[in-house]
């Protein structure tokens, strides 16, 4: 039981991680704080891509999700039916770890014209 609840808020927090990732650059555009947790974020996405890794929620969900199964048939939760298709979609790892490589760098090129706008203004003010 408490596996499953494990599992479960694993799957969640995953699920939370990549919405994060998908739209945290907002926070740079906001000059939020948080753009630093999204840029050590994306970071992140690209070395673990880069070098052919897993995030690590990853091994942490299938750990939890291999636990023993008692009686008849086993049925997935509803959260890990609904999200697990989100988080692994049905495409060829390739194909998503190209995605994920041209995401990254397109975020690093927004937070590059950011920092060039903040940097023009502090030595042009005015």
């Amino acid at each position: 039981m408490i596996q499953s609840v494990l599992a479960q808020t694993t799957v969640i927090l995953h699920f939370l991680w990549i919405v994060f990732i998908v739209f945290g650059v907002v926070f740079a555009i906001r000059r939020s704080r948080v753009a630093w947790l999204h840029l050590g974020g994306i970071l992140f996405s690209l070395i673990i891509n880069l070098f052919g890794w897993y995030c690590p929620l990853t091994y942490l969900e299938h750990y939890l999700q291999a636990g023993p199964v008692s009686g008849g048939a086993h049925e997935e939760p509803f959260i890990i039916h609904y999200l697990m298709p989100v988080i692994y979609p049905d495409v060829p790892e390739r194909i998503i770890r190209i995605g994920e490589i041209l995401f990254v760098c397109l975020n690093l090129v927004i937070y590059a014209g950011i920092a060039v706008k903040y940097l023009s203004r502090r030595n042009h003010p005015g």
